[in-house]
């Protein structure tokens, strides 16, 4: 009995003291992808969560060369917060040759939940020359590292959080010969809520 009014006492006050931490800092404020795709340059084939593949891959042979899709689904209450696109890799990821990506806004993003992946492609393949928007940037992106942003545009890496939006990004290998793999929903592309 005694054990059980101690126990209780200090439930109440771990709950209370949990309760007044405040929560602008949390890890929590780190968004992961809503979905990544590979993108085969040549057909348009887009594959849905294609873990333990290449994601980027440009070598100069048109039917294996690829980009990556990645779309975050942004809750409404973010509204008139601001974001930050990151781009992490631990050592078991892969970053070969000039390890240098474009990152272009996409138009339009494909969605998971709105039609299944072969109406997604076939979709993105209609649209072709439509879904690549503005280019946003060019990152280094070093296996470990954190990507360093050589070239920027639009306020980029930071921009305004588009509160209730999908929205996705294009990663685009620069150079004749690069590869990039990461472990999706763990490393690559993340957003920082500020």
């Amino acid at each position: 009995m005694k054990y059980a009014g101690i126990f209780t006492a200090f439930s109440l006050f771990a709950a209370a003291t949990a309760a007044s931490i405040p929560m602008e800092k949390r890890e929590d404020d780190k968004m992961y992808p809503h979905a990544t795709f590979r993108r085969w340059v040549s057909t348009g084939q887009l594959v849905e969560d294609p873990q333990d593949q290449l994601l980027v891959v440009r070598n100069n042979n048109p039917a294996e060369e690829t980009t990556a899709i990645v779309t975050f689904d942004f809750d409404p209450s973010l509204e008139g917060r601001t974001c930050k696109l990151m781009f992490e890799l631990w050592a078991r990821d892969t970053s070969t040759g000039s390890q240098t990506v474009d990152v272009f806004s996409t138009i339009d993003p494909p969605s998971s939940q709105s039609m299944s992946v072969a109406e997604a492609s076939k979709a993105l393949v209609m649209k072709m020359t439509q879904s690549r928007g503005e280019h946003m940037g060019r990152i280094k992106v070093p296996a470990p590292g954190t990507a360093e942003w050589i070239q920027s545009y639009h306020g980029m890496p930071e921009f305004p959080c588009p509160a209730g939006q999908l929205m996705g990004w294009e990663f685009v290998g620069v150079g004749e010969d690069i590869t990039l793999q990461w472990d999706i929903g763990v490393t690559g592309p993340t957003v920082q809520v500020l």
